[in-house]
């Protein structure tokens, strides 16, 4: 067999390959046999047929599996004595063969880039330092207040404060026909709390019991009115009946030591604590994983290996899925590739940095940090650590686990590296 390899890329082998003739005929001769076991020609019995008969009547058939199979064993011969580790599936091309010649074909593989981490000394990235507030932690009492609020019908108008219950289909913005799978009962929505967007509620401002209300909602950029065009339209409007079941005011208790027992506090104070200590942790966490983002941004910017076109468009394809399914509306899907590209690029850039730090730095996890992080998050959230553990044994778990603790490493090398400096956000 000969090989010739060529590299249009940095990511990209090509491989010329060819066979000798007799390995063909040998491929040939094992399929002819093959078939012979499972057919039956007039005047023999079945698999008794003379060779040549069956070579002479299931020619095109025998050559083209013949053919496959040495393309595919040759191929994997090809990457072994090459030393490639190719990513993704191989394409095939330019297949040529002529009896009693040698076979001619080409792979196109992807690998994966060489390259180095160096140069992360010394980068510079801010984290974000936020105090929590009086207003905080009044917001946050409030969110309590409305958990443990009593509901009361009401007649009049809704109003802002007011607590709804709707019935939301979705309907043709021409025939006003409902849209199949798109029919969502008995929802809760608070006016103010903007959780569906502030458009939707205001157009609710107003509304009784018994009200059926056409309310549109503007959709992503993504989303096209017709699906022959291929190029932008202006944002598009999904069109939803709304039918008000109860209109509800929300009678909130008042914040005291009542109210503190039965969240598990001794009084306001120790609840106002709580409220204060979660809020610090939450910040916290908002922030660390801000310093990560940027810290990954910067790595990716000075590292800038190539990126793997196969993954990139596998994301892609799997970005693409995710918004067709969540909507009955054509999808412009180029505009949505194009859009997402640059980001998705960026994402399969750092996937091939953190195997790289991995493999360079020795980056590993033992069972006892597993332990530990697994008795670390049953304190946190008040559980038996014997529990957490028999819920996370599969292997499936275990390893997004493996996954965390290994960025944990990962990012604490590159802050370790990096110039922090902090801002104050207001």
């Amino acid at each position: 067999m000969k090989v010739t390899v060529s590299s249009p890329s940095e990511t990209i082998r090509t491989l010329k390959i060819e066979v000798p003739a007799d390995r063909i005929e040998v491929e040939i001769e094992k399929e002819t046999e093959n078939i012979r076991k499972n057919v039956q020609l007039p005047g023999f019995r079945k698999g008794k047929a003379p060779l040549d008969m069956v070579r002479a009547q299931y020619r095109k058939k025998i050559e083209a599996a013949a053919i496959e199979n040495v393309i595919d064993e040759n191929f994997k011969e090809a990457i072994g004595s090459e030393k490639l580790n190719p990513f993704g599936q191989a394409g095939i091309s330019n297949v040529k063969y002529e009896p009693g010649k040698p076979l001619e074909f080409t792979a196109v593989i992807e690998v994966k880039p060489e390259f180095s981490i160096s140069g992360l000394e010394g980068i510079r990235v801010e984290r974000e330092e936020q105090e929590v507030t009086n207003e905080m932690i009044e917001e946050t009492l409030q969110k309590i207040q409305m958990r443990f609020g009593t509901v009361r019908k009401k007649n009049e108008a809704a109003e802002i404060g007011d607590q709804l219950l709707i019935d939301i289909e979705e309907v043709d913005a021409s025939t006003r026909v409902p849209l199949i799978g798109k029919q969502y009962p008995d929802l809760k929505v608070r006016l103010g709390e903007k959780i569906r967007g502030e458009d939707f509620e205001k157009q609710l401002i107003g509304a009784k019991a018994g009200d059926t209300i056409l309310v549109t909602e503007k959709l992503n950029q993504y989303f096209i009115t017709d699906p022959k065009q291929h190029v932008q339209q202006n944002p598009t409007e999904a069109h939803h009946m709304v039918k008000v079941k109860e209109v509800n005011i929300l009678e909130l208790p008042e914040i005291d030591d009542e109210l503190a027992n039965e969240m598990g506090y001794e009084n306001v104070e120790t609840l106002r604590e709580g409220v204060r200590a979660s809020l610090i942790a939450h910040l916290e966490d908002s922030a660390k994983e801000k310093l990560r983002d940027a810290l990954e941004r910067e790595t990716v910017r000075i590292i800038n290996p190539p990126a793997l076109q196969s993954m990139v468009e596998r994301y892609l394809d799997y970005l693409e899925e995710n918004v067709k399914k969540r909507s009955n509306k054509p999808v412009n899907s180029r505009v949505l590739r194009e859009e997402n590209k640059e980001a998705v690029t960026k994402k399969v850039q750092w996937y091939l940095i953190r195997e790289k730090l991995i493999e360079q730095e020795g980056f590993e996890v033992t069972d006892r940090e597993i332990d530990e992080y697994l008795e670390q998050y049953a304190k946190e959230h008040n559980m038996d650590p014997k529990r957490v553990k028999i819920e996370n044994r599969s292997e499936e778990k275990r390893s997004l686990i493996i996954d965390t603790l290994l960025d944990n490493k990962i990012f604490d090398y590159l802050e370790n590296k990096a110039v922090v400096s902090t801002f104050k956000k207001r």
